[in-house]
C-alpha cells in the first residue's frame, strides 16, 4: 500500500494489486488513528477489512482506500473505491457460511454504511463511531 495523499486526521491511498495482509491493514489503522481505545480500533479494523476484502473479491483494479475522522472527530469513515461499479453491494444472509457475512458485519458495527456508484467506479463507505 502506498499513501498518496494524507489528509488531516486520516490517510488516502492506492490499494496494491495483491490484498493486503491483515497485519499492514492492522498497522494502518492504528497508525492513523492513535490514542483511540482498542475496542474501538477492532470495529474500525473489521469495517475496512470487510471493505477491502470485498474490493478485492467481487471487484476490479484500481481500488483505494480512505479512512478520515469527521470533524467532530467521533466518528471514522472508511471508503473503499474499485473499478467495478455495477456490482453494488449486497447485505447477505447468516446462513450462508463461506461467502455473505461481510456486510452483516459492517452494518452491525457502522453507524451507517452505503455506497456511491459512478460512471467508472463506485465507493463502498461505512461510519464508525469512536466514542
Amino acid at each position: 500500500m502506498s499513501t498518496v495523499e494524507v489528509p488531516r486526521d486520516g490517510v488516502d491511498l492506492d490499494l496494491p494489486d495483491t490484498p493486503p495482509t491483515p497485519a499492514a491493514l492492522s498497522g494502518l489503522v492504528a497508525g492513523t488513528f492513535p490514542g483511540t481505545g482498542d475496542d474501538r480500533l477492532v470495529d474500525i479494523l473489521v469495517v475496512a477489512g470487510q471493505l477491502v476484502g470485498n474490493a478485492y473479491l467481487h471487484a476490479h483494479a484500481p481500488r483505494r482506500l480512505r479512512l478520515t475522522r469527521s470533524g467532530d472527530g467521533e466518528l471514522v469513515r472508511v471508503e473503499v473505491d474499485d473499478a467495478s461499479p455495477s456490482r453494488l453491494p449486497v447485505l447477505g444472509r447468516l446462513d450462508t457460511p463461506e461467502h455473505g457475512r461481510g456486510l452483516l458485519m459492517v452494518n452491525r458495527l457502522s453507524v451507517n454504511w452505503g455506497h456511491r456508484p459512478r460512471r467508472d467506479h463506485k465507493t463502498v463507505w461505512a461510519e464508525v463511531r469512536l466514542v
